[in-house]
C-alpha cells in the first residue's frame, strides 16, 4: 500500500514509480481539497485505469462534493474522453464532513482504513488492539493520521502523520492563509512536528498588496507558526506557478529574516525531493 497526499502534476510521475518499484495492490490518495492544481494528475495518471490497483480516495464533505462527486464531475466526456463509470469498479471514495473526528490507521501487514475518532479512543481505553483489514494490531505498530481544517476558502484538510514505532511526526498544512491567532485545534495538531510543510506562496509585500484572501501563506509567518509550535524543520511549499527560481530563492531568504527562523532549519520544497523525518 502506498499513502499520497493529493493528486497535481507530480501524481503521475509518482504513479509510474510505484509501478516501477512493484508489490503495490492499493493506493490511497488524501485530497487536501480539490482545486484544479491538487486534482488533475490524478486523470492524467495509469493507475486510474488499472482495474487490478485498488484506488482509494478519501477527501473533505463540503456542498455534496466528495472525491466520488468530483471523480463524477471531471471525468466524463465532454472534459475527459473517458467516463468515470469505466473505471469506477476498482475505486472506493470516502468523503468526510467533520475530518477532525476521523483519523486514519495504516499498519504494514494489515493495510489502512478510517475510523471514527471517537470509536478508535474507546478501544484505546479498554486496552484493545485495533481492528485493520483482517486482523487486530497494537496502535504501537501503525501509522496513525489525524485531521484539522486549514484556513482556506474552501473546506481544506490539514493532515498530520504520527509513526508510532519511531515517534517520528510530519504535518502537510498547506492552502493556509495567514492568521493573526492559530486556533487551538490547529496548534495540538502541528504539536512538536518534526517536519511541516507550509503553504508560502507570496512573500509578505505582495500578500499586503493584492494576495490577501487569496487562501495562500507567507514565509515570515510559516516561520512564526512553526517557532510556536515547536517544529524542528519547516519545508516552503505550494510555490506560485508564475514563479522563477530566484523568486522562490527569495520566499526563503525572507523567511530567514524572521525573528528566530536561525534555530529552526528552514527548506524550500522541491520536485522529486526526498525528506527523512
Amino acid at each position: 500500500m502506498a499513502v499520497v497526499l493529493d493528486a497535481g502534476s507530480g501524481f503521475v510521475p509518482l504513479s509510474y514509480d510505484l509501478l516501477r518499484e512493484g508489490g503495490i495492490e492499493e493506493v490511497v490518495v488524501l485530497f487536501t481539497h480539490y482545486h484544479h492544481d491538487h486534482t488533475q494528475g490524478l486523470f492524467l495518471s495509469p493507475l486510474i485505469f488499472m482495474k487490478n490497483m485498488g484506488l482509494r480516495l478519501v477527501g473533505p464533505l463540503q456542498n455534496g462534493v466528495d472525491p466520488k462527486q468530483m471523480l463524477e464531475d471531471l471525468m466524463r466526456p465532454p472534459y475527459f474522453p473517458v467516463h468515470h463509470r469505466e473505471v469506477d469498479s476498482h475505486i472506493v471514495c470516502k468523503g468526510l464532513e467533520f475530518p477532525k473526528t476521523w483519523l486514519g490507521l495504516f499498519h504494514p501487514q494489515g493495510g489502512g482504513r478510517l475510523m471514527e475518532v471517537d470509536a478508535y479512543e474507546k478501544l484505546l481505553l479498554k486496552g484493545r488492539f485495533l481492528p485493520i483489514g483482517k486482523g487486530q494490531y497494537p496502535v504501537s505498530e501503525c501509522l496513525v493520521v489525524t485531521m484539522r481544517i486549514a484556513n482556506h476558502p474552501e473546506q481544506t484538510i490539514t493532515y498530520r502523520f504520527e509513526e508510532r514505532p519511531t515517534k517520528k511526526t510530519f504535518v502537510l498544512l498547506t492552502d493556509h492563509e495567514n492568521q493573526s491567532g492559530l486556533p487551538l485545534d490547529v496548534q495540538k495538531h502541528l504539536q512538536n512536528a518534526d517536519v511541516i510543510f507550509m503553504d508560502a506562496q507570496y512573500n509578505d509585500a505582495t500578500y499586503q498588496k493584492r494576495t490577501s484572501g487569496f487562501g495562500h501563506g507567507t514565509p515570515r509567518y510559516c516561520v512564526r507558526v512553526a517557532k510556536q509550535v515547536g517544529a524542528k524543520r519547516l519545508g516552503l511549499t505550494h510555490h506560485d506557478p508564475n514563479a522563477k527560481d530566484t523568486d522562490v530563492d527569495a520566499i526563503l531568504a525572507e523567511a530567514r529574516t524572521e525573528p528566530g527562523s536561525e534555530d529552526l532549519d528552514v527548506f524550500l520544497c522541491a520536485d522529486y525531493q526526498e525528506i527523512d523525518v
